[in-house]
């Protein structure tokens, strides 16, 4: 390969910052591309793409639709719909296509734009908001957890846990694990089946459905947990995204979101315009069942083809002027939700809450510029959008606006471990909804570690407690709202503790403790 030759691949920081003019490139240069060091095919032409996308013969998802996870070749939970093919596929695919009606999303449009309200309200009057933290990262997970019947208090935890998930080291593959997918929904599924309720859970714990070997049946509890999980991440990810580059896409074309103030009927086709030209999922990739030839050149059986979402809806082939935003383009369809069997069944309710989001926005704010100097885009190989993206009203940026500091870290702690830990210490975790106190007892009997957790009403025995050097650790068994392990280990100094507390799938969140 020669130096002037384009180079393309989905993990270079500084492609997937701006990865257009390398996808026009490819289009114009190498419609097939080859990248030896990560080994797979790419097409980024219109057509190919979606002839691609529809042929589920050659171009399998039974592998995954990610490179990472088609090179790991990893056994796959039962119901992971969106990485299998048909017979399997279809039975999930119907069974959801029930839940997710475009009469039932439609239908929904009043609480969106509920949560959008309280979203933005306490906003008015200030100098500035972050379209990912207070709104993008907020509206979507609050909606689909509601749709699922998850617990509201765990709304932010299950987005959180989402999210690091599909985090990458810059420059490196994501890491490929499937093994505990679901894990942390357990509680939710155990205590839906006691107390089911008119929610998205309980409608795939009961209904009856035909499978692939023509048994009629319910789905089993690990198919529930799997297609649990695949909906609340795709239900949180699409439309952050989405509201992250309506804020940066707007903001650089000042006079179009004029026109959507004025015209407030415009901002439908305004949502399809920024799916096509910034997509949330910029490629999806499959494995090739047998040898084919494109552009002239055969791609083996074996291969991973990498199918470029984002270069195809940018094709001047297709679209005038492609890479031009334009929100009074002649509506024509793009790829952003992707084609055939594998079809985005949550397509309509990314696009109701990516609608209703802007127009609550515009009412508030219509005139906004955005901090891109303290602004991030999120650290992921499979998905592009922003972590953080403050905006500004004004000409000059406030303090307000920037970037948010990192949490100071705690102080450290003084004093030698102490000998005992017996007796009262007043605990402080740090979770996800806000700090939560607890007290917490310890007392030491017949050469063990013994004692009680209390807070939020309930007090319960801590189990396996131990302490030595300076080091301990205790697990609090939480019943209330849900069952939920949370393991505690720490340093103690003197009278206080600190450390960090894991929550199933929840993650770890710090805590500190202080002796009473």
């Amino acid at each position: 390969m020669s130096n002037d030759a384009v180079y393309y691949d989905p993990y270079k920081v500084e492609i997937t910052a701006n990865p257009y003019p390398v996808f026009r490139r490819l289009r114009d240069e190498a419609p097939l591309y080859y990248n030896e060091e990560f080994d797979f095919y790419a097409v980024s032409r219109f057509d190919d793409v979606e002839r691609g996308l529809k042929d589920r013969e050659t171009f399998s998802s039974a592998r995954g639709a990610i490179l990472e996870v088609i090179k790991a070749n990893p056994d796959f939970p039962p119901g992971l719909l969106i990485f299998s093919d048909p017979p399997s596929h279809t039975q999930y695919r119907v069974l959801l296509q029930r839940m997710f009606t475009p009469k039932r999303m439609i239908a929904l449009e009043s609480r969106v734009r509920e949560l959008c309200v309280q979203c933005l309200d306490p906003l008015v009057g200030s100098d500035g908001f972050d379209f990912i933290a207070n709104l993008g990262a907020q509206m979507p997970m609050r909606m689909i957890g509601a749709l699922l019947g998850i617990p509201e208090q765990d709304y932010v935890a299950v987005r959180e846990s989402v999210d690091n998930r599909m985090r990458t080291d810059a420059g490196k593959p994501m890491a490929v694990e499937f093994a505990t997918i679901g894990q942390g929904f357990e509680e939710y599924i155990d205590w839906r089946v006691k107390n089911p309720s008119d929610d998205v859970m309980t409608e795939l714990m009961t209904t009856e459905f035909t499978d692939e070997h023509g048994v009629k049946r319910r789905l089993t509890r690990d198919e529930v947990l799997t297609l649990v999980n695949v909906l609340a991440g795709a239900g949180n990810e699409t439309t952050n995204r989405l509201i992250g580059w309506t804020g940066k896409v707007l903001a650089e074309h000042p006079d179009q979101r004029r026109q959507l103030v004025e015209n407030p009927a415009l901002i439908p086709q305004a949502i399809e315009e920024i799916l096509r030209f910034e997509p949330p999922a910029p490629h999806m990739s499959r494995y090739v069942t047998r040898d084919i030839e494109l552009h002239g050149r055969k791609v083996p059986e074996g291969s991973v083809m990498m199918f470029l979402t984002g270069s195809a809806n940018r094709d001047d082939r297709r679209f005038v002027n492609g890479d031009a935003f334009d929100i009074h383009r002649e509506a024509r369809p793009h790829l952003t939700f992707g084609g055939g069997i594998h079809t985005c069944v949550g397509a309509v309710l990314a696009r109701l809450e990516g609608r209703i989001a802007l127009e609550e926005v515009l009412k508030r704010f219509p005139e906004w510029d955005v901090d891109l100097e303290n602004a991030s885009l999120s650290p992921t190989s499979s998905v592009r959008g922003w972590e953080t993206l403050p905006a500004y009203f004004g000409k000059k940026r406030p303090a307000a606006a920037a970037k948010p500091a990192a949490a100071a870290p705690a102080p450290a702690a003084a004093g030698a471990a102490p000998a005992s830990v017996d007796g009262t210490w007043k605990i402080t975790l740090k979770g996800p909804t806000g700090a939560i106190d607890t007290v917490l007892v310890l007392e030491s009997r017949n050469g063990a570690l013994d004692g009680t957790q209390s807070g939020q009403g309930m007090t319960s025995p801590i189990l396996e407690a131990r302490y030595e050097g300076g080091e301990i650790s205790w697990i609090n068994q939480v019943t209330k709202p849900m069952k939920l392990k949370v393991q505690f280990k720490g340093t103690v100094q003197g009278d206080t503790i600190s450390g960090k507390a894991k929550a199933g799938f929840m993650g770890s969140f710090p805590f500190t403790g202080v002796r009473a």
